[in-house]
């Protein structure tokens, strides 16, 4: 999707003069899929409330809300609060600590290292929001089985506070066959086609619910916190007709987006995701580079400690610092265009109006931007003059 915010749409669907009220944003997503491995960003996030912007995987068989998955790392300084929402199964946690733990055999953290509560109030701020969004089927089985629907949004305060607004940072998740793990913001790097010769270790992780529900902490009888680390699992840990694991995992799109997130459902009195101050006009998010390393360790062979595994050279590579961009796609040079594809003036629920003539590259950067104007959808010979990579007829 970019989801982002897949409540909005369990209520209730935009109207159309709801999504007038939005400012444009802009989107993009990789033309390949991806499995398991290491994904990298070094990105500056947006600062303005009511914007959001991301980094994150996305995937889907089928219209939304069945068999709609998603990998997260999203920014929502405006966001404030569950009390908000009217889904009660959607929950919103804050967490704080060393939620992530190399010492135990499930690696759920231990509570003296990791705080998480409810989400109730306040704003969101510098702070980052993890989700895994699972959700395998909107009716359940053919036997009427109910699946689980996993889309609870943790939020961790940013290691350098406001700062992650005005400069770059670099950003990390593992998806793996045994969980999903996350760093905060880390030193900028430029990230390289080699994999990190120290593996970053992850502030964050999720595991499956079977897993959570077996904890001595974090079980549900003994934690109302426990949602903030499970998801459904078997979406993202796809087998093959022999019963095996798959080797790659469920394959995903790599997606980044700067959106407009204060538009609300006025029949149902529902915040969205940006909070209540509409962004302003001329937010922008800028990514330097992107990087996904593919796992090399055996899906068999994989534990609960993700810096412990082997990696391979970036299957995709971006590099906007260089003026013409460098880009590769299974370790060959290729295009923009071949690896990204970019709004192009459509709307996009929930997102609203997105806009390719949002984006502009150079000067060492990819921007994404917010404004007022939205004309007809670029004709096909009309140029994009603000960013040549863009420029094909």
């Amino acid at each position: 999707m970019n989801k982002l915010l897949n409540f909005v749409l369990a209520t209730a669907l935009f109207t159309t003069a709801a999504q007038a009220d939005q400012l444009t944003g802009v989107g993009m997503e990789s033309e390949v899929a991806t499995g398991y491995g290491l994904y990298a960003v070094t990105m500056r996030v947006s600062e303005s409330p009511g914007a959001i912007s991301s980094f994150y995987l996305y995937g889907q068989s089928g219209s939304w809300q069945g068999r709609w998955h998603e990998v997260d790392i999203e920014f929502s300084p405006g966001f404030t609060g569950v009390g908000k929402m009217l889904d009660p199964d959607q929950t919103h946690s804050l967490a704080q600590g060393q939620c992530y733990s190399n010492q135990t055999k499930n690696a759920l953290p231990t509570p003296d290292k990791c705080t998480v509560q409810a989400f109730l109030e306040g704003k969101a701020g510098a702070a980052l929001s993890f989700n895994t969004y699972n959700h395998r089927s909107i009716d359940g089985g053919n036997d009427g089985t109910t699946y689980l629907h996993s889309n609870d949004q943790v939020f961790m305060p940013a290691t350098h506070g406001n700062d992650i607004f005005d400069h770059y940072y670099t950003y990390y998740f593992y998806y793996l066959p045994t969980g999903i793990y996350w760093t905060l913001d880390l030193p900028p790097v430029n990230l390289t086609v080699d994999p990190p010769t120290s593996l970053p270790t992850p502030s964050f992780v999720k595991k499956d619910f079977n897993v959570v529900q077996q904890d001595a902490t974090w079980n549900p009888a003994k934690n109302s916190a426990f949602k903030a680390f499970w998801y459904d699992l078997l979406p993202l840990a796809p087998k093959l007709a022999s019963g095996e694991l798959s080797k790659s995992g469920a394959l995903m799109k790599m997606s980044m987006n700067l959106w407009d997130g204060t538009n609300t459902d006025p029949a149902h009195h529902v915040q969205d995701w940006g909070g209540e101050v509409p962004p302003k006009v001329g937010a922008s998010s800028a990514y330097k580079f992107v990087a996904y390393y593919p796992l090399e360790t055996a899906v068999e062979d994989v534990g609960n400690d993700p810096t412990q595994l082997t990696y391979g050279k970036a299957e995709i590579y971006s590099d906007f610092t260089t003026p013409h961009g460098k880009f590769l796609i299974n370790h060959r040079i290729t295009t923009f265009e071949t690896l990204w594809h970019v709004s192009n003036g459509e709307n996009v629920d929930p997102l609203g109006r997105l806009d390719e003539r949002n984006l502009t590259c150079g000067d060492g950067q990819l921007t994404m931007t917010l404004s007022t104007s939205y004309g007809p959808d670029r004709r096909n010979n009309e140029p994009l003059k603000n960013c040549d990579w863009l420029n094909a007829n």
